[in-house]
């Protein structure tokens, strides 16, 4: 064998093993797929998804279908030829492992977050679709941390609804602050809760802030609450987040007014939303695209801030831009009376 032959010979060797190496070798990086759609006006368990207790609700028809991502389990490594492949497909994206799974943040605690925003979701959604029926709403503020050592310690409790401070009716946290500070360090600050459905007075001694001594703190933080007499009962699957906020309004709403919202389409949709009724954007919008298409949607509802991503997939469903809650309900009602062109598109 010539020199040169032996030269090609290792040369290719070399690609070999190099190859072998690029292919198996792991990479920072996880893939998003198309994850599973789930119809919120349906049953899970065996069980209504979302029920109302204390109004009058109406039958619903079609299917309201919240999306999600499938992302690469955290256990799972991504190659960076399966990385490649997905970055060339439509529906697939790649993003840094960083991103779906922080560095020092465990399964537990990422699970418990999770959960913690999809609960305020949750109250979100409620509050926005009360209102968009016309059900009174009150804002109260809430009890978020009470801080370990200080005035209101083991007295106020985290998720008090407060409503009142020294007899005068509070609505925002900004207006209990603004109570507390016409008070003189030392002096008592009597709140007028309800907790665990129980009306009480707690009383808290204020002490001085240690930023400013002449300035009264009692040590908690706040953030907004309301109450409400109908009480909406979730019993959606895993897959439900903060992203589903805008679905899960949009169901609550379509039980409580008596016309039928969905006319027997299946409608899915995607958006944060805040109690007012904003829908906020969110990721992964071609692959909830996808999956939406794939479970039989004929309407998808993309938040206005996701549009530019929603235009760049191909689709046979109606996209409808949505920013507000209303927004979704009219461009619903539009499109069962037969007037597309009044329906806002990306």
């Amino acid at each position: 064998m010539t020199r040169q032959t032996w030269t090609a010979v290792v040369s290719a060797l070399v690609l070999i093993i190099l190859a072998g190496v690029i292919a198996f070798t792991p990479i920072p990086y996880v893939a998003w797929d198309p994850g599973v759609t789930n119809d919120v006006l349906g049953q899970f368990d065996g069980a209504d998804e979302i029920t109302v207790h204390g109004a009058e609700t109406a039958e619903t028809s079609g299917s309201l279908l919240l999306t999600s991502v499938s992302v690469t389990s955290s256990s799972a490594t991504l190659t960076l030829p399966s990385a490649l492949l997905s970055y060339a497909r439509q529906v697939r994206d790649v993003v840094p492992r960083d991103w779906a799974y922080p560095v020092g943040r465990s399964g537990a605690d990422l699970s418990g977050d999770a959960a913690m925003r999809l609960n305020e979701a949750q109250e979100s959604a409620t509050v926005a679709a009360l209102n968009a029926a016309g059900i009174a709403v009150q804002e109260n503020p809430v009890v978020d941390s009470v801080s370990t050592g200080g005035p209101s310690y083991e007295l106020l409790q985290t998720g008090d609804i407060i409503e009142t401070v020294n007899d005068t009716a509070v609505r925002t946290a900004d207006e209990v602050n603004t109570v507390i500070r016409s008070l003189a360090v030392g002096a008592t600050a009597d709140f007028g809760i309800v907790r665990g459905g129980s009306t009480m007075t707690v009383s808290v001694i204020t002490q001085a802030s240690s930023t400013d001594r002449s300035v009264p703190r009692v040590g908690v933080t706040m953030r907004p609450g309301y109450r409400y007499e109908p009480q909406v009962e979730f019993n959606v699957p895993d897959v439900a987040d903060e992203s589903s906020g805008l679905v899960l309004s949009l169901a609550i709403y379509d039980k409580l007014r008596s016309e039928d919202l969905m006319s027997s389409r299946v409608v899915a949709g995607t958006g944060t939303i805040e109690a007012n009724g904003t829908v906020g954007a969110v990721s992964g919008i071609a692959e909830r695209m996808s999956g939406a298409e794939r479970d039989g949607a004929e309407v998808f509802l993309v938040p206005a801030a996701n549009c530019s991503e929603a235009t760049e997939v191909t689709t046979g469903m109606e996209i409808v831009r949505v920013s507000r809650l209303s927004d979704a309900v009219s461009s619903l009602d539009a499109l069962s009376q037969g007037r597309a062109e009044a329906v806002p598109r990306c």
